[in-house]
C-alpha cells in the first residue's frame, strides 16, 4: 500500500519537476563524506584591499581619496555629501563664478563596470570608475555621463540583458579587453579633466 503524502510534501512536488529526478544518485557520494582543510594564515601579512578578501569600505575610501587627488591635481575643489543618496562628490569651480558638478563613484580593487538606471535622474551627473585601487600607481579613472555608460553598454549588447531590461542594472566584475578599449576614450588624464568636466555641465 502506498503511503499518503504529507501536506508539506504536496505542497513542494507542486513546486517542482521531479519527474527526471533519479533516487539515491548522491547516496555513496554523501557517505564517503567529506574533508575540510583549514590552512593558517599569517593576518600581518594580509592586503585589506585584497579583492579575494576586500573590505568594501576600504576600497571605497581608497578609491575616494585617489579620485579626489586626481580632481585636485587639476585644479578643481572637491566636496562630500554629509548623506550618500547617489552622489558621492561634488567637484566645483570658484574661480568664475561657481560651477559644481555631482560625482557618483564606482571604486574596485579590479576593472569593473556597473551601472543604475537610478542614475538618470540626477542632472549633470558623472560617473567615475575608479580602477586598481590598491595599487595606486596603476589606478586608472574613466568619467562618463548617464548617456556615455548606456552607449557603452549598448555596444557590448549589455543593454539587452534581462538585468538592464527588466531591473535596470548590470555589474561585470572585470572589464576585459573589449569593455576596457570601449572605456578607453573616457580615461582620464590631469589635462582631461577640465575638458571633460566643464563640457558635462
Amino acid at each position: 500500500m502506498k503511503t499518503q503524502m504529507s501536506k508539506s510534501e504536496s505542497e513542494l512536488r507542486s513546486q517542482f519537476d521531479f519527474s527526471k529526478a533519479v533516487r539515491g544518485k548522491f547516496h555513496e557520494r554523501y557517505k564517503r563524506g567529506s574533508k575540510v582543510t583549514l590552512l593558517a594564515g599569517e593576518p600581518e601579512l594580509d592586503d585589506p584591499l585584497d579583492s579575494e578578501k576586500q573590505d568594501s569600505q576600504l576600497v571605497e575610501m581608497a578609491g575616494k581619496h585617489l579620485l579626489i587627488s586626481r580632481l585636485v591635481a587639476a585644479g578643481f575643489e572637491v566636496a562630500e555629501p554629509l548623506r550618500d543618496k547617489g552622489i558621492d562628490l561634488i567637484v566645483y569651480r570658484g574661480d568664475k563664478g561657481f560651477t559644481a558638478w555631482p560625482i557618483q563613484m564606482k571604486a574596485s580593487t579590479q576593472e569593473s563596470f556597473s551601472l543604475d538606471r537610478k542614475y538618470k535622474k540626477t542632472p549633470n551627473l558623472l560617473i567615475a570608475y575608479v580602477w586598481n585601487v590598491n595599487a595606486a600607481q596603476h589606478g586608472e579613472v574613466c568619467l562618463l555621463t548617464f548617456d556615455n555608460a548606456v552607449k557603452v553598454m549598448e555596444m557590448k549588447g549589455y543593454a539587452k540583458t534581462d538585468s538592464w531590461t527588466k531591473n535596470g542594472y548590470y555589474f561585470v566584475r572585470n572589464a576585459g579587453s573589449e569593455l576596457k578599449g570601449l572605456l578607453k576614450q573616457y580615461g582620464m588624464t590631469t589635462e582631461q579633466w577640465r575638458e571633460k568636466i566643464q563640457a558635462a555641465g
